[in-house]
Formats: structure tokens, sequence, C-alpha cells
């Protein structure tokens, strides 16, 4: 914990002032440094501007795979599945939780309600961030939603096409836009959002937004990255974001174009205060990134946990997709005007740790996919990053959630501790902190879970600063089971939940979004506040006093400690004195030059420690002047209001189309009048195989006779009717 107070003419105004935090140093021997590409400027797309949109007919168009074939021999994840399967078949179901302690908090669900329902796909992969004015975004792989903390509505049910629809001309829009990321950043009070497109070297491409205000429903600047970025027939997928105080960091991992065999992991840094101003972004790219043992691939960043900010650069983190005994941390070193590099500074020995099998759910033979055990979620804090992913709970083949705490001066001095039950599947977990104060180690993660006695549901879990687990709390309940009537086999169940706190909260709350299982066996989001009765920990808090704040040259000051928590180890830091430093107590100091002077005190015990810098704090006069007589300082107050833009109706009516792809191929779909002429290009992209649904509002089309009429590597394979009365 670290204060800082200014104080002005000795008057005793104390005006809290928003911190910077600095990255620790670390000290050991770096691993290994990515290589960085040359100073490159985002491609600017446009304005989304709301403000004109009343009235506008949507094409609601919206192209997802909802089903995969899988070709070729077994990867080493199928066969890492295949034998937790065969755990799970001999595991013994635990009756009973062992979870619970007195000291971590009891989650507890405020409001909460339903989010994004307009599902065309699936998985839906949920992303969330709220603002501290309480403004919410939810988005899935179909649509985006704006809330207010209530949870009444501003905007729902938008399909990402039609909300880019101001710059959709600029962007191209040929393949589906899938895979969105949101975060808010707290000292800029905005909001960055990012989406995929395409699936092929041709179309993969990163949108960028960076909203002008604090409000969702106003205007975005839009920029492009091109997700093939060395020209080497690569395509982008699973992204994660993480800000620092100067920059947007964007993680991925590249596929080979028409397959998808892995190709590497790649980093963007980009100048979000630029991005906000709508202004050139610089960026540069980090790839050939060293993974020593482990390898690297799916490199998620991690964010401040708390209000404020911290770099110039960012830590990330990775682990092993299908089982390993390692994690992997990076770090970059400074900002995109700075010169950064990307290194890893630690591959170090975890736990092993392997995917969890594919879960049961209740009514149904259809198992829900839980993927691998990448990396989920991460924050950083206090000198520690925390971060969780899914793995094999107790070698049971059933999912749970591994928790681990790193410190940057020694990683391998990590601790870590597992969630989970037999008999029932945690996954996709995403964590916040959950602490007043930054050394507060304690986190709230949330998670999707599912058994063969439940639907899927969503639920929240408190891990307190001892690393003690609280008993989960039921979130959303499941209405039914999911089984897509197109899907034979595994149901896509999603990449990743999220969880984002709310930093100005009186007491430590977040807020979550998650999938669960609706009435027509389909997903739906669930969104929802969580928070808990929170004790703080009796850290000690540093305060202290001077017996004047004012004196000549040549004169003394006596300081006297008056910290809270019984703190056993005393740092004082005298600027201009004399000690520059002292370990005792209560100190006197010498001042021998004129000027204002900080004076900071560290304080410490066996929970922790905590910082008060006071800025400014002694004046020191020229002894052949008269004293200055100080003038009281008012305190400022300002007024903040926001306006939220109401959200417009439309009628809209939805064409669905079901077509299948036996193997990859070069698809395109467009919308042609009953003379052949050209109406809408709805899709040219790479496709994978599997069976994929295209839908889009008839009634952005005026009425007349029309043809959807599919092509596959150049030859037309389907044509289909539509009339608009």
């Amino acid at each position: 914990m670290r204060h800082i107070v200014t104080v002005a003419f000795s008057a005793f105004i104390f005006l809290s002032v928003s911190a910077q935090h600095k990255m620790p140093q670390y000290t050991g021997e770096i691993e290994g440094t990515a290589q960085r590409s040359d100073v490159r400027q985002a491609k600017f797309l446009g304005v989304i501007d709301r403000s004109d949109d009343a009235g506008k007919v949507k094409w609601m168009k919206s192209i997802s795979r909802v089903a995969a074939y899988t070709h070729g021999t077994p990867t080493p994840l199928d066969d890492e599945k295949e034998r937790q399967k065969m755990l799970r078949q001999n595991a013994v179901i635990e009756e009973n939780s062992t979870h619970g302690s007195a000291r971590s908090v009891d989650p507890e669900v405020g409001t909460n309600f339903l989010g994004n329902t307009l599902v065309t796909g699936t998985p839906p992969d949920n992303t969330i961030a709220i603002s501290n004015g309480g403004k919410i975004i939810s988005i899935d792989n179909s649509s985006m939603a704006f809330y207010n903390d209530n949870g009444s509505a501003v905007m729902t049910n938008e399909l990402h096409e039609d909300w880019l629809d101001d710059v959709s001309a600029a962007i191209n829009v040929t393949a589906g836009l899938f895979d969105p990321r949101v975060i808010y950043d707290p000292v800029a009070d905005k909001f960055i959002f990012i989406i995929l497109h395409g699936s092929s070297s041709s179309s993969s491409k990163i949108i960028v937004c960076f909203s002008q205000t604090n409000n969702p429903a106003g205007n975005w600047n839009v920029y492009e990255l091109d997700g093939d970025p060395f020209n080497d027939g690569s395509w982008l997928d699973y992204p994660h974001i993480g800000i620092s105080e100067n920059d947007v960091f964007i993680t991925g991992n590249l596929f080979q174009s028409g397959s998808n065999s892995f190709n590497e992991a790649i980093v963007y840094q980009l100048d979000k205060n630029d991005g906000y101003a709508g202004a050139n972004v610089n960026f540069v790219i980090y790839d050939g990134i060293p993974g020593s043992q482990l390898g690297a691939f799916s490199l998620v960043p991690a964010s401040f946990g708390q209000g404020g900010e911290y770099g110039p650069g960012i830590y990330l983190l990775s682990s092993g997709t299908f089982s390993s005994n390692r994690l992997n941390l990076y770090e970059v070193t400074g900002s995109v005007s700075s010169n950064p590099s990307l290194n890893l500074l630690s591959s170090f020995i975890v736990p092993s740790y392997s995917a969890p099998g594919n879960a049961l759910q209740l009514g149904t033979n259809a198992q829900l996919n839980t993927n691998d055990s990448r990396m989920q979620h991460a924050f950083y804090l206090d000198g520690v990053v925390h971060a969780v992913h899914q793995v094999s709970y107790q070698n049971s083949g059933y999912s749970g959630i591994a928790y681990y705490r790193i410190p940057l001066i020694n990683p391998s001095a990590y601790e870590t501790s597992r969630f989970g039950t037999v008999g029932i599947d945690y996954v996709f977990p995403s964590l916040a902190s959950y602490g007043l104060e930054e050394e507060d180690k304690s986190v709230m993660i949330g998670y999707l879970s599912v058994s063969s006695s439940t639907y899927p549901e969503i639920g929240v879990v408190n891990c307190d600063y001892l690393m003690n687990w609280s008993d989960p709390t039921l979130v959303k309940s499941g209405n039914s089971y999911v089984d897509h009537t197109w899907l034979s086999g595994l149901e896509r169940w999603g990449d990743y939940s999220d969880m984002q706190r709310r930093h100005n909260a009186a007491n430590p709350t977040v807020w979550m979004a998650g999938c669960f299982g609706s009435n027509n066996h389909n997903w739906n989001t669930w969104i929802a506040e969580v928070g808990g009765d929170y004790e703080p920990i009796p850290y000690p808090q540093a305060l202290f006093g001077a017996d004047t704040l004012e004196v000549y040259e040549g004169e003394s000051v006596f300081f006297t400690d008056s910290s809270t928590n019984q703190p056993t180890s005393w740092i004082w830091t005298f600027e201009g004195g004399d000690p520059l430093n002292s370990f005792s107590q209560n100190v006197l100091v010498d001042y021998n030059d004129t000027g204002w002077f900080d004076v900071t005190l560290r304080v410490s015990n066996q929970l922790g420690g905590d910082t008060l810098v006071k800025e400014s704090y002694i004046h020191v006069l020229s002894s052949d002047t008269a004293p200055l007589i100080p003038e009281g300082v008012a305190e400022l107050e300002e007024d903040f209001s926001m306006k939220v833009y109401p959200n417009p109706s439309s009628e809209f009516e939805l064409v669905t189309l079901y077509f299948e792809n036996e193997e990859w191929a070069a698809v395109d779909i467009n919308i042609i009048d009953i003379h052949g002429r050209l109406v809408k290009a709805m899709y040219s992209d790479q496709m994978k195989p599997g069976i994929h649904r295209l839908t889009f509002n008839k009634l952005a089309l005026p009425s007349g006779q029309y043809i959807v009429q599919m092509r596959r590597n150049g030859q037309i394979t389907k044509n289909e009717k539509i009339i608009v009365l």
C-alpha cells in the first residue's frame, strides 16, 4: 500500500493523487529475448458515431462455425483427453466439498440479470468490462450489449457487423467476426474493445476500438491490424488483451492458413493514448518468442489488478496446452516509443498439470468440450502476478482450477492452490483482485461448471490472502442441457469466461459474465455483481506527524510515528534532511538547505507493509527572510455527469441457412438480384471443415426477389431464393 499526499503551504490540505506504479526490476538472469519489428502504424478505419443510427435497418448478418470435423492423426491433446476419460471413469466421486474456511469471504451475488440472448452460434466466449461510472459492456461471439449497473439496458443484442456499420466499408467485412475481448482503463476512464476477422491469411485482421469517452454508447475510434503481419500465410486466433500506463497489448496465436497447424505466438504493443485521441497509432510486434522447455502459446498479459496502472511495460504468462510442469513468465520492458524488448524472465517448475477430460451434463449424452490447459486470466499487483487456468483436478479427469501467485523478485517462490470437486467440472476460470489495499492478495475467481446431475451453470469462489478457499457460490443455474441439433459428439463450451473489478466501489466488488444452458438447449449470457462480507487484513498503516512544517535553514524537525496495527519496523526517507534515512520509530532531522521536501515512511510487520509519502511536506526558508504566511487552499469538487443514449428499436426478420463444408475451401457467399447483380457480399474466406450457419436480416433488402449464392473453390454449390415483401 502506497499513500501519496500533497501538503500545500502548510495548511494541512491533503489532495489524493492517482499513482502510477513502476514495474519492479527483475534481478535474475533473462532466459531469452523475442524478435521485435520496426515501429509500424495501425490503419485508421474511422469513427463509430451512434448518434445518427436511429431508425437504421440492421443487416443482422452473422456467420459462424457450428460443428467441427476432425481430420488426420490424433494430436497430443487428443491422446491426453483419452487418458483423462479413463481417469474419470475410475474416479471416486466426492460426496461433499472440502472447501470453506473461517477467513475466506463467502461470495454473495448482488445485481444480476440476463445478458446477450441473440445467439447465432457456439461457443459464446463471453467478455465483460465495467467502468467506475457503472457502465457495463457485455460481448459474446454473436453480439454486443451495454447496460447500467442496475441492469437497465442501454443497447442490447447488436450484432458485431451492425455495430461496426459506420466503418464496415473500410474493414471490408467478408468473413466471420469472432473472439471479442474488452477491457476498461480506470486511469483514462475509457474502454478498449478488440475482435478478430477471418480465418485465412488474406482475411485475418484485428479490429481495435478505442472509446472516445467513458460512455460506451458514444463514439469510438476504430483501427485495423494485419492478422498475417509477416506475410507467411498465417491467420490469428485466441486473442488476449492487457493495458499498461502507456500501451495496450494484444496477444494471439498464428496458425497456418488452410489448416489448424500452430505456427507461433505473437504480441502486438500499441500506443493506447493515441487510440483514445483518434491519432496515428504506432505499434510493434514481437515474434520468435522464446519458450524454454515449455514453448510459447497463448500468452496472457497481466494488467494492473486495482484502480491504477503500472508500467511502462507489462508482464505476461503462459502455460502448457495439454500437460506440463512449467509456467513461463515474460516481461515487456518499456513503451512503444522507448525501444522496448520482450524477455522470457523465467521458465519455472510448478506442480504437474494436464488438460481435463470432457464434461458430462444432465439429461443428455452430449459432452461439453473442456478444451486444454492453456493460461486463462492474469493480473499484476504489488510485485506479484496472479493467474488461473483449468487442469485435471487431483488427476481425476474432472476439471478444476489452478491458481498461482508469482512474485517478480523470485518466480520460483510462487504460491499455488487448486480448487475442485471430483464429480464436477469447473472450467474457463477468470479472476479479479478482492482487496482494498494492494498488499491484500485475496481474489474472486469466476468459472463455468457442470456435472452429470446439473445443467451448465455459472459460479464463483473466493481465495483469501492465506490461500484458503471459500465454498463455491452459484451465480446462475442452468435451465437445460446444451445440445445443438446440428452437432454430434462434443458441444463447444467456450474458450474463456470473464470477470473484472469495479475499481471505485467502496467495498471490493467484481462483475462477471458467463454462459449457461438456456431453455432452448442453447447458450445464453448471465451478468452478475459479486461481493461479500469483506474484512480488511490488519496490515500496518503508515501514519506520522511533525512538530512543525516550516523551519529556517539550520533548524530541526521532530517526526513522530503514529502508524496503526503494530508495525515492527520503520524506514524513513527525508529528502533534503540529515539524516537522509533512519530506521528508528521517531526521528530528529536537521534541514540545512532551502526548499520544499518530501518525507516517506515505510512500516511493516509479519502481515505486510505500507508506505506513506507526504509530498512537499517540509518547507525550509532562508534564514534572512521573514516567515511566509500560508494561504488557505480550498478543496475542489468536480461534478461529473454522464449522458446515456437511448437504444433505438428495430424490426427484423432473420433468414437462417445451414450448409456443410467437408474440407478446407475458399468459400464465397453473396446475395444477388434476379438479374445476377451483386447486392451484398456476405462472406469471402477460407472456411474450416464443418457445418456452418449464416443468418442475416432480410428486411435490410428492398422489396423483391434475391438469390443467396454459395461458391466453393469458384464453383456454385448452392442457390437459395429469398423474397422480400
